[in-house]
Order: structure tokens, then C-alpha cells, then sequence
């Protein structure tokens, strides 16, 4: 469990080095900043945590065999803790290390953005009918704005 653990750590401690090493607005030919570096990243976080998963339901398993073949009531709540405390950690990776490797696809099939993003969005986030919504948001002074713009 050590290695994986370790391997785990060191990979999300690269993505986060590599992810603030440019800037955001760097958007260019940079092979760091491209969807496919991250995508690949990203399988390989999830192929880590779904791989703890399978661990730790396999020491949930042990312990509850253990839990079985108690002798005394001590032990049996000890063991019984422990395959509880295994089987909750499993789920957890699972289903972090299923959302990884679905992020994953997501960045891999998504197309690298050639350029900025235009300044303005005058269009708003939905238009339907010439109707607008627009949705501006401050999350330091926990403010939200909802906008409904109609062109004459």
C-alpha cells in the first residue's frame, strides 16, 4: 500500500506543479498545458485511486473474516471497526478514482483551445428566443448576479 500511496501522492504533487508552472492566460502550443497532458495525468490519478480501492475492499474482506473467527466480543468490535473503516475508505477511491478516469476522457476527447477567449460575452451563457441569461458571480465578496437581456 506504501508504493501506490506514495505514487498517488507524487502524481497529484506533478499535476499541481505542472499546472501553476505557466500562467493560464498562456494558451499556445505549450505541450504542459494541453488537455491531452492532463487527460493522461488524470488516468493515471485515477488508475492509482481505483487500484487503492481494490486494496482496501480486499483488507475490509480480511478483516471481517477476522471479525468471523473472534474469540472474545474485543476483538470482534475491533475487527469489525477496521472492515468497516476499510470498506468506507474503498468506496470513497472508488468512486474518486471512477470520476478521475472519467474526467480523463473528457479532457482527452475535448479540442485544445487555439486562442484567448473572446473579452466579452455579449451573447450571454443561454440564448434562447433573443432571450439572454447571463450569470456573473464574486466569490470573495459572496455575491451572484442573474441577468435576463432582451436586443431591441
Amino acid at each position: 500500500m506504501g508504493m501506490f500511496y506514495r505514487t498517488g501522492v507524487g502524481l497529484v504533487a506533478a499535476a499541481l506543479i505542472l499546472s501553476m508552472a505557466v500562467p493560464a492566460q498562456a494558451v499556445g502550443k505549450d505541450f504542459l498545458m494541453r488537455s491531452k497532458f492532463h487527460s493522461a495525468l488524470m488516468f493515471g490519478l485515477g488508475g492509482v485511486l481505483v487500484k487503492q480501492a481494490f486494496d482496501a475492499k480486499k483488507e475490509a474482506n480480511d478483516a471481517y473474516d477476522l471479525y468471523k473467527q473472534a474469540g472474545t466480543s474485543a476483538l470482534a468490535r475491533e475487527f469489525y471497526d477496521n472492515s468497516k473503516r476499510h470498506d468506507t475508505r474503498a468506496a470513497v477511491l472508488g468512486v474518486a478514482g471512477g470520476a478521475a478516469i472519467l474526467f480523463s476522457v473528457h479532457l482527452f476527447l475535448k479540442e485544445d483551445e487555439s486562442g484567448l477567449p473572446p473579452p466579452e460575452m455579449n451573447r450571454g451563457i443561454v440564448n434562447i428566443k433573443g432571450v439572454a441569461l447571463d450569470i456573473k458571480g464574486d466569490v470573495f465578496q459572496r455575491k451572484m448576479q442573474v441577468q435576463l437581456k432582451k436586443g431591441f
